[in-house]
């Protein structure tokens, strides 16, 4: 009989039993009550008061730094034998009365000059800025371009100069210079001196003769100028003016544009007053204030009353300074060449090779530069070098006195 084929089943196994496992189970974590707050705050106060600490340390160093700095910038100059600083007058005018003080008229700038006719045939006092002078009827240096870093904006002789007074300031506290012949001839001149004195009395180690203006709202000003007027140096004062950028600070007392006659003279008599010894005065900044034709006559009104010379900085195409000076008969000059520009060492250099070709050209050139520390470095090396090569070094009024050779022949 056939046997019926079966198919094979697998048997089914059984599901393994879980194996237990010998590790007691552990108590669910309770959560943290009153005490672990408490830590956790306690821990939140130590770091915040750490940062305050942390903070108040860095705040008393940078105290401690300005300190010494204040320390540092105090001792710098030597002025031993330096007069104390002049207490500043404020007069609502620069014409002096009959009954000023002999000193009051022995300072710089009220040599005004001329008999008493001949002061009353001055402008009279008025408050429209259209009363103080006429226009000015001569031609300011040609501007074909606006003024690039370094250019003076013009190739002709820059001066005008008016008649011959030896009283003058801007002749009596001339710095004396020896007789250059017909080298070409190069003054250097060094704005916004007296703020940093450590810088300033750097400058005035510089070898050679050189211009130093010194701001108006600086600290020790008549000291400082005492070192660089026994120093062989010249100087001037350097007037803030308003620039064109409102976001520029030019500093205290400066002329703005929105000034009337009386503002503008007397914040330029308190400038004028802050110290003496100076042949004249420049403009610090000022690219708005000297485009402004009614209110640098103002300017040179006081100018020429005062027997100061006028330097036109050029800080803007625009300038009617040189201009408005010859109409009022001020002496007056422009400068030809910006030195530091930027304060680049490479920039420096080519500047001052600058400065030598203008002087071979012209016979003179006039530099501004700033008491930075390259630019007082590049100097220093600079002076020594142009001297060897034939050029002379003077003062800005030596210029200004070859100046009125040439215009008088």
């Amino acid at each position: 009989m056939a046997r019926r084929a079966t198919r094979a089943t697998t048997a089914k196994r059984k599901k393994a039993a879980p194996k237990k496992s010998n590790r007691k189970k552990t108590a669910p974590k309770k959560k943290s009550g009153g005490i672990g707050r408490l830590m956790l705050g306690g821990a939140f106060v130590a770091g915040t008061l750490s940062a305050i600490i942390a903070v108040g340390s860095m705040l008393e160093l940078d105290r401690a730094s300005d300190e010494l700095g204040r320390a540092a910038d105090q001792k710098a100059p030597n002025y031993d034998l330096a007069e104390p600083e002049p207490t500043p007058m404020l007069r609502k005018d620069y014409k002096l009365s009959e009954e000023s003080t002999i000193s009051e008229r022995g300072r710089t700038g009220y040599l005004v000059g001329g008999t008493n006719a001949e002061k009353e045939d001055r402008a009279p006092v008025k408050q429209r800025l259209s009363d103080v002078a006429p226009m000015p009827s001569q031609a300011k240096p040609s501007q074909n371009s606006d003024i690039l870093p370094g250019d003076s904006g013009s190739d002709t002789a820059t001066s005008v100069v008016g008649p011959y007074d030896g009283d003058m300031p801007w002749r009596k506290f001339a710095a004396l210079t020896p007789d250059a012949g017909d080298r070409p001839v190069i003054a250097i001149v060094i704005d916004d001196a007296g703020l940093d004195q450590p810088r300033t009395a750097r400058t005035v180690e510089l070898p050679g003769q050189i211009t130093i203006a010194y701001l108006p709202y600086a600290r020790d000003l008549q000291s400082q100028v005492n070192a660089a007027r026994s120093a062989g140096h010249e100087v001037m004062l350097h007037m803030p003016m308003e620039p064109s950028s409102s976001s520029i600070d030019p500093g205290p007392h400066a002329l703005l544009a929105s000034y009337d006659r009386k503002t503008i003279l007397n914040e330029m008599n308190w400038m004028l007053d802050r110290f003496d010894g100076y042949v004249g005065v420049n403009n610090h900044m000022g690219s708005k204030f000297t485009a402004d034709s009614e209110r640098m006559q103002i300017v040179m009104e006081v100018m020429k009353a005062r027997g100061l010379m006028f330097l036109d900085s050029r800080t803007s195409a625009q300038s009617v300074a040189y201009s408005t000076a010859g109409s009022f008969g001020v002496p007056a000059l422009t400068r030809d060449i910006f030195i530091d520009d930027a304060d680049d060492a490479t920039k420096i250099a080519e500047m001052l090779a600058r400065t030598e070709r203008v002087a071979k050209q012209q016979g003179y050139a006039i530099a501004i530069g700033h008491p930075r520390d390259l630019t007082l470095g590049a100097l220093a090396k600079w002076i020594p070098e142009i001297q060897a090569k034939g050029f002379a070094l003077v003062p800005i009024s030596d210029v200004l006195r070859r100046s009125m050779q040439s215009v008088t022949g």
